[in-house]
């Protein structure tokens, strides 16, 4: 009875059949709403501010006025700014440039300093973890879940990453807003 409950101690989790797109880091990186973003004009550097994307999708520019900006790429936003202002500013130039994102993820369990990571690239959950101080002593990082919410229903992605701690090769798993890691702790 003792070899039997031992024999699974050591050997990896069982593959869980996640489905390739969960994966996959948020397409196309877009703003959103709340997203705080930074519009210098290199022309005009009196023009130069930061403002929040309201929750009616638009930023309120000097010149111009209001302009959508969710749902839109940085560099397509830039571009639209650079044209918006041919007719206004003599170097019509615009840079734009994230500077705080509204989206975040949450790691708690056992890591050393649990709480809101902001996402502000492509992130994956070994590195968010990272960025939270890293696994406790108390933690089993064979077992990592990513609570992420898919059209309305929650689903738990398990993860095991022992094995990339360990240099065994392995898929990394992009985080999307709003993910959940949860870090358990070791049974022993």
């Amino acid at each position: 009875m003792l070899a039997w409950l031992c024999a699974g101690c050591g050997s990896a989790p069982p593959d869980y059949n996640i489905p390739p797109e969960a994966f996959t880091a948020r397409p196309g990186s877009t703003l959103a709403v709340g997203d705080v973003i930074r519009v210098t004009y290199p022309g005009a550097p009196e023009l130069n501010l930061s403002q929040k994307i309201q929750p009616n999708a638009q930023v309120h520019l000097p010149t111009i006025g209001s302009v959508t900006a969710v749902g839109k790429t940085l560099g397509s936003l830039q571009a639209q700014l650079t044209k918006m202002y041919e007719p206004h500013l003599q170097d019509p130039g615009v840079v734009v440039t994230l500077e705080a994102p509204a989206a975040a993820v949450y790691v708690a369990g056992e890591v050393g300093r649990p709480g809101k990571v902001p996402l502000d690239r492509s992130m994956t959950a070994l590195e968010a973890i990272m960025e939270c101080g890293g696994f406790s002593r108390l933690a089993n990082p064979k077992q990592v879940f990513v609570i992420r919410t898919e059209k309305g229903q929650q689903r738990r992605y398990p993860l095991n990453l022992a094995d990339p701690l360990a240099g065994v090769e392995s898929r990394a798993f992009y985080l999307r807003p709003y993910d959940v890691i949860y870090v358990k702790q070791s049974v022993w």
